[in-house]
């Protein structure tokens, strides 16, 4: 009997913790405070400060399963063994703890003992001149299953210069039968015979611009290794797909697909597994479908998945019945799956209908361009067309060029890849640019001068040192009047930007010098750096100076923060507990909540939820802040950010329930609040929109910002009732007949308009053209709406008895038409909507129906005059 992943994972968590090791849950796949990476792509991303010595964690020694995405090798999957999107590592770490011969140690003992696998299926790879840890692992494993190897595959580098190291890779040799076939086919061919396992990173040396490599005084461990290919290397399995990670979610895909037994094990049907799993967690992760960064990515793995049912003649949604597969293989270590678990499967059936949609739009517009090639005698359509419209429409390459060969064309694929580098490169200049420079900037900074101590929790002004200064991006010795630059502190009261808060304002003074703080944030660390405009005089480092908030912004965005918090009750409360925060934003005149939900809130719902909010503001129930263990806190029932980074120590928000024992709200928070509810006053909701597939957003105001609102909207009613000219208390029903009257008139002009174009069918037929034994008529009218196309059309229908008609207008700068075909028409081959077809691409537009009807437009005038002269040589399409 196969031994089940949930089993491994634990054992491998279980086997370090008693090896003294401090067991930290998986981080996000947004990884926390390092703004240079899209995705959480390894086990030591949440310890880089750790690594760096900056962390305030008192463990030394750590192990982790942690939650990663990589799409490095997203053309291999399904197509491998061990290639995936979405995987979980298995690690454990040393920050100046023990080193090699433990590290080693313990990776044999829990492989080998813990995990059964056969010692001489093991080889073991160590770097060409790491004696050192030649020697350890001689004295654990067999000598003839250790192999030295060259500095590319077996040595670690961060980057050019800095902390680097040796490393040593486990892996499983599967035997020749699974392997390439080659005479020198070993641990380091890239065939499926040699599965790497577990790779052990030795951090030892910090290198030099000259290349010398100096010991570093504290050495470092980080190993990872896949739990996927733990799983199969276990129970025998020579592929990470044969598995209980994903059998469950193939078996239903084919299922679905209505695959045959013998087609199962596919690429597609692997890739499908492995996408599905990606999109499961990116989402719960807080991760949204979009056209850049982070849901650009998610996107596009989601129709990559999507697509493979094309393959098996499947044309409707079907990754959002995967979800709940996943989601069973995985519940156990993500028990937080199961609260968003129908919130996904939303965002997920929403985004494959979306796309299906573009599939059914993107062929239209290939046709287009198809005729449009066709039409100038060229046979290579350009790269440049297919790439926007794959970027812009999503229209998958390989499909288009499907198409095109169908039609005799060709694309150019060199064209179409200098046109995909073109674009990945500006998204890599988007992403890193210049935040990369300024995190080093500040860590570099944040080094020298250490955390800044905030104490604006107690008081609205406090004296402190001066210990950087900046001004144009460098560092400065003095700031003086005139002067844009940037002031850290030893002390300040001032809240930088976090958590959605916005920043205080204020002013840093002394004697000599002052100026005006239009923002406070954190690059690295606790360093908060004020971004200032000096008023007057100058400032230097190591002067004491004061910090003096704004004491009024600082009261109104405590209003609006702790009504965020009632908010988000108020929510479970009325919808449930899948209600997460996605996004927030506190500023002094309105906040702004965004939050996982299916559908859009009724106006009956916004009202009941507003009214909670209220009742608790009027029981003016106290509000209690207090530090406590993480641990403590979350037993208390106190909700936490999801994908926030929280420590051993966590600042909670807790609002008392006056009715009975216990809180209405408790939230890890470290953002400013009020004392009592009632310090709010009042709280109104402006409105309720969407923001992506399953999100929705909530504007509010509170406080002096809601009787503003109120005031505001009281003039309006005021002023429209002096308009229309009656009481505020008989406004509404004044608006309901004036609109009626409107409606009214509005018909009646409609009527008018249609009896004057009826007056023109007469002359309208005596155009009537015979091709090929059939009546064509042409109209082309600047007068008529869209909706009075279909008047026209039916009454020269009415007239004629059978004819195949084209009724087109001109609007605004754009053309629209239908194509209409008699019965008897239709009898003889007449199809309208491949009519429409061509007759929109002639003038670069867009346009379909049924063979009796079908309609289209298009923005492009220039050609319209000719396309109608031409157009009945589309007449037996």
């Amino acid at each position: 009997m196969d031994k089940l992943s949930s089993k491994i994972r634990m054992e491998f968590l279980g086997f370090f913790k008693n090896n003294g090791c401090t067991v930290v849950p998986s981080d996000s796949l947004i990884p926390t405070g390092d703004k240079t990476l899209l995705f959480t792509s390894a086990g030591m991303v949440q310890f880089k400060q750790h690594f760096l010595g900056q962390s305030k964690d008192s463990f030394t020694r750590v192990s982790s399963c942690q939650k990663c995405f990589r799409t490095s090798d997203i053309n291999q999957i399904g197509t491998t063994a061990r290639h995936l999107t979405f995987f979980e590592m298995l690690g454990n770490f040393s920050f100046g703890d023990y080193f090699k011969k433990e590290t080693a140690a313990w990776a044999w003992e829990f492989l080998t003992k813990n995990m059964s696998l056969p010692k001489d299926k093991l080889y073991i790879t160590i770097y060409k001149d790491d004696d050192e840890v030649a020697g350890i692992w001689k004295s654990i494993a067999p000598a003839n299953k250790i192999i030295r190897m060259d500095e590319k595959t077996n040595f670690w580098n961060m980057g050019a210069t800095g902390p680097c190291g040796p490393c040593s890779e486990i892996l499983i040799d599967w035997g020749q039968e699974t392997g390439c076939g080659s005479p020198t086919c070993g641990p380091d061919c890239s065939c499926d015979r040699y599965l790497e396992i577990w790779n052990l990173v030795f951090t030892q040396f910090d290198r030099q611009s000259d290349g010398l490599l100096k010991n570093l005084p504290r050495k470092n461990i980080d190993t990872g290794m896949g739990l996927e290919r733990l799983v199969a290397a276990v129970n025998g399995r020579k592929n990470v797909f044969d598995t209980d990670l994903f059998m469950p979610v193939m078996e239903n895909a084919a299922e679905i697909l209505k695959i045959e037994n013998e087609g199962r094990n596919t690429s597609k049907l692997r890739m499908i597994a492995d996408h599905s799993r990606a999109v499961t967690f990116l989402i719960s992760d807080g991760i949204l479908p979009s056209n850049e960064g982070r849901g650009y990515v998610l996107r596009r793995i989601l129709r990559r998945a999507l697509r493979q049912g094309k393959f098996y003649g499947y044309n409707k949604p079907f990754i959002n019945k995967l979800v709940s597969d996943v989601f069973k293989t995985m519940e156990d270590a993500y028990p937080e799956l199961s609260s968003k678990l129908n919130n996904i499967q939303s965002i997920v059936k929403t985004e494959e209908e979306k796309f299906l949609e573009t599939l059914e739009a993107g062929s239209e517009i290939l046709s287009s361009i198809i005729n449009s090639y066709k039409s100038k005698g060229m046979n290579i359509i350009s790269g440049k067309d297919v790439f926007k419209l794959y970027d812009t429409y999503g229209f998958p390459h390989d499909l288009a060029k499907e198409v095109a060969s169908e039609n005799g064309l060709e694309i150019d694929e060199d064209g179409f890849k200098s046109e995909q580098k073109n674009a990945q490169e500006k998204s890599r200049a988007a992403w890193c640019g210049s935040g990369e420079r300024d995190i080093t900037f500040y860590s570099i900074l944040h080094k020298k001068t250490g955390d800044t101590v905030f104490t604006g929790y107690d008081n609205y002004a406090n004296e402190s040192r001066v210990l950087a200064l900046t001004k144009d991006g460098r560092e400065a010795n003095e700031l003086k009047t005139g002067d844009n630059g940037e002031i850290i502190l030893s002390h300040s009261s001032f809240y930088a930007q976090s958590g959605g808060q916005s920043a205080d304002k204020g002013k840093i003074a002394n004697n000599s010098f002052e100026s005006i703080v239009e923002d406070i944030f954190k690059p690295a660390g606790n360093l908060f750096v004020h971004k200032v405009k000096v008023l007057k005089g100058l400032v230097k480092i190591n002067e004491t100076v004061s910090t003096i908030i704004d004491v009024e912004h600082r009261k109104q965005i405590a209003r609006h923060h702790t009504a965020v918090h009632l908010l988000h009750k108020a929510l479970r409360e009325t919808f449930g507990e899948h209600i997460t925060q996605a996004g927030s934003l506190i500023a002094r005149d309105y906040f702004r909540f965004d939050f996982t939900h299916f559908s859009a809130v009724k106006k009956d719902d916004l009202i009941k939820i507003e009214k909670k909010v209220n009742s608790i503001i009027r029981l003016n129930s106290e509000v209690r802040i207090e530090t406590m263990a993480i641990t403590k806190a979350r037993n208390a029932g106190a909700t936490a950010l999801f994908g926030e980074k929280y420590g051993n120590e966590v600042r909670t928000v807790s609002i008392k329930n006056e009715s009975k024992d216990g809180n209405y709200s408790m939230e890890l928070c470290s953002g400013t609040h009020v004392s009592r509810t009632g310090d709010i006053g009042i709280f109104k909701i402006i409105s309720e929109s969407s923001v992506a597939a399953g999100v929705r957003r909530i504007e509010a105001v509170a406080g002096i910002a809601a009787e503003n609102y109120i005031l505001d909207e009281e003039a309006v009613i005021i002023k429209t009732s002096e308009i229309l000219n009656t009481s505020k208390e008989e406004l509404v029903n004044r608006a309901y007949k004036y609109t009626a009257d409107y409606k009214k008139l509005d018909n009646e002009f409609k009527s008018l308009k249609s009896s004057l174009i009826s007056g023109e069918i007469d002359s309208y037929t005596k155009e009537v053209k015979k091709i090929n034994g059939i009546n064509f008529l042409s109209v082309v009218t600047d007068k008529a709406d869209v909706k009075a196309l279909r008047n026209i059309s039916d009454q020269l229908k009415e007239k004629l008895k059978s004819a195949v008609l084209l009724i087109v207008s001109k609007n605004e700068g754009r053309a629209s038409f239908i194509l209409s075909a008699t019965a008897d028409c239709v009898q003889k081959g007449i199809n309208a909507g491949k009519f429409a077809k061509a007759f929109a691409a002639s003038i670069n537009g867009s346009g379909g129906g049924k063979p009796d009807f079908a309609q289209g437009g298009s923005k492009d005038l220039s050609n319209l005059s000719d396309a109608i002269k031409n157009a009945h040589k589309y007449i037996l399409l």
